[in-house]
């Protein structure tokens, strides 16, 4: 959280001040511009992320980055999109033309240019969801503690995404059957990982020797959405493991809609990837239950 100093109810009661914190928040970001368009446009008050990416053709990625810059001033952050507020639902064009030209913004007569505040400074804070968005290591999830200090030597190439997930299954106590189908969001969701002294919901999808090459977005999923779908589960804790090597963009990728995710509520997300190494690794921690699965 962090505190900054704003006259009492004038960012959004008094119409010129409104209209120029609006314009300054969206600033020259072309991106910016066209989420904030693409949630206003309409009334309909909810827009999906699906949407504003049809709308925009901006990736999922770029407008969780955006929409975060956004939140909560501009508009709200809900699941799987956005919901504009309605003090700005009939200036929006103004807003987006303000943003567009500081010249105008100058010739809007605020209170803020005559120096004319009548009420006293008090600190808002507004949410940091970065703050709340955690990258983390297998070796940092209580869960798998066997890894620690453990050193990789197995090839995990040949494994099958089955394999993994059943290993997985076995080694957290998770019981339940999870079958694989076009339209699932997660391959393994789960509430029996403990992360430090406490159980959370997690979500996992896994790759596995069908999957070849070095793991990138475009290959997650026959669309490339599976990132997405995967952090629409009611989760705290997402995981991608691979038993080959992980794309960085992987990692940009689940950052994002782990911040997005953590704009919805006041609790940490968690993400992290599992590559071929941090496999073999637990391969060779948990050698019983990757002998046991099937």
């Amino acid at each position: 959280m962090s505190g900054s100093p704003i006259p009492v109810s004038d960012f959004l009661s008094n119409h010129g001040d409104q209209l120029v914190n609006a314009a300054g928040i969206i600033g020259r970001s072309a991106d910016r511009q066209k989420v904030f368009q693409a949630v206003y446009k309409d009334k309909t008050q909810i827009k999906t992320i699906d949407y504003i990416n049809k709308t925009t053709g901006l990736s999922n990625v770029r407008i969780l980055q955006e929409g975060a810059k956004m939140c909560p001033m501009l508009m709200e952050k809900v699941k799987g999109g956005y919901k504009k507020k309605n003090e700005f639902s009939t200036r929006y064009k103004r807003i987006l033309a303000l943003a567009k030209d500081k010249k105008k913004i100058q010739r809007i007569a605020t209170k803020a240019k005559v120096g004319n505040y009548q009420g006293a400074l008090i600190n808002i804070n507004f949410p940091k969801p970065a703050n709340r968005a955690k990258f983390l290591t297998i070796d940092s999830i209580k869960s798998f503690s066997k890894i620690r200090g453990i050193v990789n030597s197995l090839d995990t190439t040949s494994y099958r995404e089955e394999k993994i997930k059943k290993a997985f299954q076995k080694i957290v106590g998770e019981r339940g059957l999870f079958k694989d189908w076009g339209g699932e969001r997660s391959d393994l969701y789960t509430t029996q990982i403990v992360l430090k002294n406490a159980r959370i919901p997690a979500a996992i999808a896994f790759k596995g020797r069908g999957t070849k090459g070095k793991l990138v977005p475009a290959k997650m999923g026959k669309n490339g959405d599976q990132i997405g779908r995967l952090f629409s589960e009611p989760a705290q804790l997402f995981l991608v493991v691979y038993n080959g090597q992980i794309d960085s963009s992987i990692i940009s990728q689940m950052e994002a809609f782990a911040i997005g995710n953590a704009l919805g509520g006041s609790k940490s997300i968690y993400f992290g990837v599992v590559d071929e190494n941090d496999l073999g690794r637990l391969a060779n921690a948990y050698s019983q239950d990757f002998s046991k699965a099937k």
